[in-house]
């Protein structure tokens, strides 16, 4: 069983400890979304921004380039080689460019030799397109290289004839080193992809013109989520998305890189970065839920302590108060509340049965000494329904008292009686003497009475036997007779259930007998080929006319059936009735009977107690003799002995308020 402290102490925990839990889950979900919303919206923000960056940096690639294409010296056929490539190299030298080259119309180097026809950059820029090369490993140069290429306008017109290419190569961790100054948190990147997934720029050249995350994805599965990523960026979309690899959870923020053939630019960053903040709140959120929860526990056993205590002690002391013991002292609280309440209302509990325990015992003890003439010594204890139990008290002495005053009276109405007993039992010793005589005579006259009283309780036995077998005889016969007529109900209800049956025998042939002269009409209709069906139709029209036939025999038996059954059974009815006639005949009989023999009976046992009576009369007579004889002795003896009672109720100090005796009384036998 719970103690009340226990049940404080519990619901106070468990309501703490939901609110601390309800608190505690809010606000740490509150600061973990908080936190997935700023870093959802920082790396969402900052794909856009990097694409258009590098939009930008190519852009002035491709200006640069496309203005170097329409300088007139390039086209014009007049200035040498060596003039055009210094012209080229200055230009890359201002532009900070690895080097240039300059192709004519078929695709050939005018500087190296070599013919890059093949490369899409040039062919774009033959067809009057500026164009930058996806970043590839240079087949010549073996080395990481990215071109930016434009068209070589004739005599320096921007709408003039394409006579040639120009192109220029920047360095090549130029993409990377873009992508190196793009963070949004302390271990974030940036790379991009091109428009087949592979890795064009990244914070590493490592992985740059090697690394293709769909191709990998293949063969490892936990690359999955990663190539479904990189597959949304190459159809030229832009979102937000997160992914996990080498146990590491991370989010990716990605977007097109305008001007390009399908580049994509991706922010990537571990969650770790942006939740540290938010972990470290959530740590301190649990520190003070701890520290709630502890401080709530000391209250909790502080309070269940404070209240659960007094309320222990103050029934461990009702429970010794239940077990009988009024000595040991009462737990004291002095307090203004419900506890200090209970504590002394336990107090005044023990106080007041103390109290009226010891009155009670005194005034018992004064009474087991013989001293009735004795009071409450303090009637304010008698409160409530306890002053039932002092009126109770009250009761008992003034009963007692009246009870020794009527033994007084009666010690001395026995001494007087005594005197007269003695007398009157001589006289009965004489009368005994002549009723003896008389007895023997009425004891003779009553045996022969009783002989013939048993020879009449046997044969009214026998009778009683008899009428008892003739009754079942008769109820048996009613039952039977009941079952009959039962019977009777049925085989009339199945003669009325074969009369439908016939009805409908009938209508089947006459059913069958229009049937066969349809037939037979057919049969005449089809001529030759229908005499054999007008047989068969004349046969099942003679069957049909003796079932019909058949049928009203079997009614007419059924009917003449049905009365010899009616005439039977308003016979078995008169029976019926005529067995319960007699039956309560019988039983009215069979009624009288038994309390005849029941009274015949009753009167023989009368018989035998009046004999048996008669014996004791006349043995108790033979004694009255003697005892009237000793009777007389006993009266003096009963004398003496009321003279002892009158000294013995002297000994007793009675009550003087009783109405039934008076201080002289009292007095007279006090003395």
């Amino acid at each position: 069983m719970k103690t009340i402290k226990q049940k404080i102490l519990a619901s106070f925990l468990i309501l703490v400890g939901v609110a601390v839990v309800i608190c505690g889950a809010v606000g740490i979900l509150t600061n973990y979304t908080s936190a997935n919303s700023m870093m959802e919206k920082a790396l969402e923000a900052t794909a856009p921004l990097a694409a258009g960056r590098v939009s930008h940096e190519l852009a002035q690639y491709k200006n640069m380039v496309e203005n170097l294409g329409i300088e007139s010296r390039l086209s014009d056929e007049k200035v040498s080689v060596a003039e055009k490539q210094e012209i080229v190299n200055s230009w890359a030298k201002k532009y900070g460019m690895v080097r240039g080259n300059l192709l004519d119309q078929a695709g050939n180097s005018l500087f190296d030799g070599n013919s890059y026809a093949d490369r899409e950059y040039v062919q774009g820029a033959l067809a009057g397109n500026v164009s930058i090369s996806t970043p590839t490993i240079s087949k010549i140069t073996g080395e990481l290289s990215i071109m930016v290429a434009a068209p070589v306008r004739a005599d320096g017109e921007s709408d003039g004839a394409v006579v040639g290419v120009v192109y220029m190569v920047p360095t090549e961790t130029f993409l990377n080193d873009i992508m190196a100054t793009i963070h949004v948190s302390e271990n974030s990147g940036a790379y991009m992809i091109s428009s087949d997934g592979t890795t064009i720029a990244d914070t590493v050249m490592e992985t740059v013109a090697v690394e293709n995350i769909e191709e990998e994805a293949k063969s490892d599965s936990s690359l999955s989520r990663l190539a479904a990523i990189h597959a949304d960026m190459r159809a030229g979309n832009s979102g937000f998305s997160s992914y996990s690899i080498d146990g590491v959870e991370k989010c990716l923020s990605y977007a097109p890189v305008s001007g390009t053939d399908g580049w994509s630019i991706a922010i990537t960053a571990p969650v770790s970065d942006f939740l540290g903040a938010t972990v470290n709140s959530i740590i301190l959120i649990l520190i003070l839920l701890v520290a709630i929860i502890i401080v709530s526990v000391i209250v909790a056993i502080s309070m269940a302590n404070s209240i659960g205590n007094p309320i222990k002690a103050c029934a461990q002391r009702l429970r010794l108060l239940e077990e009988g013991d009024l000595t040991s002292p009462s737990p004291v609280y002095n307090r203004k509340d419900e506890i200090g309440t209970l504590s002394n209302g336990t107090k005044h509990v023990v106080d007041t049965l103390q109290g009226l325990i010891g009155d009670i015992r005194y005034l018992l003890a004064e009474m087991a000494d013989g001293n009735f003439n004795v009071r409450s010594k303090n009637y304010d204890l008698y409160l409530g329904d306890f002053s039932a139990l002092l009126d109770s008290l009250r009761k008992i002495n003034q009963k007692l008292s009246q009870t020794m005053y009527q033994i007084n009276l009666a010690a001395d109405q026995v001494s007087s009686g005594a005197e007269q007993v003695s007398s009157g039992a001589q006289a009965l010793a004489q009368g005994a003497t002549e009723q003896a005589s008389a007895v023997q005579e009425l004891s003779a006259t009553i045996a022969e009475i009783d002989s013939g009283a048993k020879e009449n309780s046997g044969s009214a036995k026998q009778m009683k036997e008899m009428s008892d077998q003739a009754g079942n005889q008769v109820s048996f016969c009613h039952d039977r007779m009941a079952n009959l007529k039962n019977a009777m109900s049925d085989i009339l209800t199945s003669h009325q259930e074969i009369d439908q049956i016939i009805a409908t025998i009938e209508n089947i042939a006459f059913q069958t007998n229009i049937l066969a002269l349809n037939a037979a009409v057919e049969a005449a209709r089809a001529g030759e080929a229908g005499k054999g069906f007008a047989v068969v139709a004349d046969e099942v029209r003679d069957l049909a006319s003796k079932s019909d036939q058949a049928s009203k025999q079997t009614k007419e038996i059924i009917e003449r059936s049905t009365q010899y059954v009616n005439v039977g059974n308003d016979l078995m009815a008169d029976v019926d009735k005529a067995l319960d006639e007699t039956e309560t005949l019988t039983s009215g009989l069979i009624d009288k009977i038994n309390a005849l023999a029941e009274n015949i009976v009753s009167e023989a046992e009368s018989v035998n107690q009046v004999t048996d009576g008669t014996e004791q009369i006349s043995s108790v007579v033979q004694t009255n003799s003697a005892t009237a004889e000793e009777s007389a002795a006993a009266s003096e003896e009963l004398s003496s002995q009321a003279q002892l009672l009158k000294e013995l109720v002297g000994k007793f100090r009675l009550r003087k308020e009783d109405g039934d005796m008076n201080d002289n009384d009292v007095s007279a036998m006090n003395s």
